[in-house]
């Protein structure tokens, strides 16, 4: 495997998350993430630490790990980041209309219980809902994917009681492979070559469920300094994951997202975060641009909405990468 982190010592100083006594949601998401991988709890990252990626975990990102049972099982990738506003549903979504656009058959189960995707292409949960079945309750979990308006793409919507599954069952560790144990059902639906995952901006059951899914995990990643933090949280959880829980889970690239290169802050994240985590950084960066917002109001891939943007060139690069990144098959 390569090595993500260099030696060249930590990021410029400053204090990242809440610096009170008090703790935080986000600690608690990061306990309740440890012991959904059965690790003990003070090996979840400490929140308000300065972020040394120094420390970081090891995970291969280029065909790292085998996708096994079938040469042609479909590439299970969940989009996660402990940080709120990174854009991970824009990215899902682009990154299945990029991959359509070139014939491949797409997935996408959204995890979020605010449904925001599935939303924005005018595809609501039907009865009975996802949560229902992650709980155990009788069902089909094929009956709940839905064709979209765009060729080759089809979603499972998330719903509202998701919220409700977390909070309840939060620190158990019975649901913890509660979504893995229905893929095969859905791939027996259907033959998709990619199931893309848009989970929440949380650590949690909700998001252990879609590691615990996974081939990779992919990670759109801000520049801020919080966003920082938040990724060092994200990739110590997707190691206690793959060591406790999916040994076969890899990390599918870091992808900068929503960054203006014309800026000297910006083009000084990138410098440093290439410098800083060789190997695990997709070459494409997601530049900031309005036709993301636009596509997204209008139910549409970026590619679709305006394929001639740079927006969509670079989704087009991200989906070029990502295709020559596949893991072998066994």
């Amino acid at each position: 495997m390569s090595k993500l982190f260099d030696d060249t010592g930590p990021l410029p100083k400053g204090k990242v998350g809440p610096t009170g006594a008090e703790p935080s949601p986000e600690q608690s998401d990061l306990q309740s993430a440890a012991y959904l991988a059965d690790a003990p709890a003070n090996a979840a990252p400490t929140i308000g630490d300065e972020p040394d990626f120094g420390g970081m975990p090891e995970l291969g990102i280029r065909s790292q790990q085998p996708i096994d049972n079938s040469a042609d099982k479909a590439r299970v990738i969940c989009v996660i980041n402990r940080k709120g506003g990174v854009g991970k549903t824009t990215v899902t979504f682009n990154l299945a209309g990029g991959l359509v656009e070139l014939g491949s058959q797409v997935l996408v189960i959204d995890l979020d219980p605010m449904g925001s995707l599935c939303r924005s292409i005018g595809v609501f949960p039907k009865d009975p809902a996802l949560s229902y079945l992650l709980i155990g309750g009788n069902g089909d979990i094929g009956s709940l994917v839905q064709p979209t308006h765009i060729q080759n793409l089809y979603v499972i919507p998330g719903d509202p009681n998701l919220r409700t599954f977390e909070m309840r069952h939060g620190d158990s560790t019975v649901y913890r492979d509660a979504l893995r144990s229905h893929l095969d059902e859905i791939i027996q639906w259907k033959q998709f070559h990619y199931i893309l995952i848009d989970c929440p901006p949380s650590l949690g059951l909700i998001t252990g469920n879609a590691m615990a899914a996974s081939h990779q995990a992919l990670v759109p990643v801000d520049g801020s300094t919080y966003g920082m933090g938040a990724l060092t949280d994200t990739l110590a959880i997707i190691r206690m994951m793959q060591q406790n829980v999916n040994k076969k889970l890899g990390l599918a690239g870091l992808v900068l997202n929503n960054v203006d290169l014309g800026t000297v802050y910006d083009r000084t994240v990138f410098n440093v975060m290439k410098r800083r985590m060789r190997g695990a950084m997709f070459e494409t960066v997601i530049p900031t641009s309005p036709e993301a917002d636009e596509a997204s109001q209008l139910g549409e891939p970026v590619t679709k909405h305006a394929p001639s943007s740079w927006m969509a060139k670079a989704y087009r690069d991200l989906v070029g990468e990502l295709i020559r990144s596949e893991p072998s098959r066994a």
